[in-house]
């Protein structure tokens, strides 16, 4: 087991990639270090996600929007929906919604085409991740639709994924 945490207090999802990544290093040609790196980090997505409320399948999306497939499809391709594909299903964080109201919270919609990547994982980490500038996490901010924080969350969008250093 890593250095990281006592195998008893890890949920399943974790267990079992420490488990996975021990018995690779056991093996007599170990697998390359990105692939190691690629498991951690989908291991740190999954437990991103599942933190801030977990996720929405494509049926589920639907019918919360009351859209059809082809509907929803649209939207995330025009970065009004964040969704992106995992194997054979598509991923839908839940916390861009307002579930009681049955829409993507506006002011998150309005910033998802300010990011200038097409990586859903970097978009959630960048909605996801404390800001302190911003004294929460950005898409905190946004679902709580407070004027000045859409402005200066738009502001570090159009900055994601910029190199601001000279």
């Amino acid at each position: 087991m890593s250095h990281r945490q006592a195998p008893v207090t890890l949920d399943d999802l974790s267990l079992l990639t420490e488990l996975v990544i021990e018995a690779w290093r056991l093996e007599p040609t170990p697998p390359p270090r990105h692939a190691l790196l690629r498991l951690r980090g989908e291991q740190a997505l999954a437990q991103l996600l599942k933190s801030s409320g977990g996720s929405l399948s494509s049926a589920e999306v639907q019918q919360l929007l009351g859209l059809s497939g082809e509907g929803v499809r649209k939207r995330r391709d025009r970065k009004r929906l964040l969704g992106w594909r995992h194997g054979k299903h598509t991923v839908y964080p839940a916390f861009q919604f307002d579930l009681a109201g049955g829409r993507v919270w506006p002011a998150l919609e309005a910033v998802l085409p300010l990011l200038d990547t097409d990586s859903g994982p970097a978009q959630v980490r960048f909605l996801l991740s404390p800001d302190p500038a911003l004294g929460d996490t950005p898409a905190a901010l946004l679902c709580r639709a407070e004027p000045l924080a859409l402005e200066e969350v738009s502001r570090k969008a159009r900055q994601f994924g910029c190199q601001l250093a000279r």
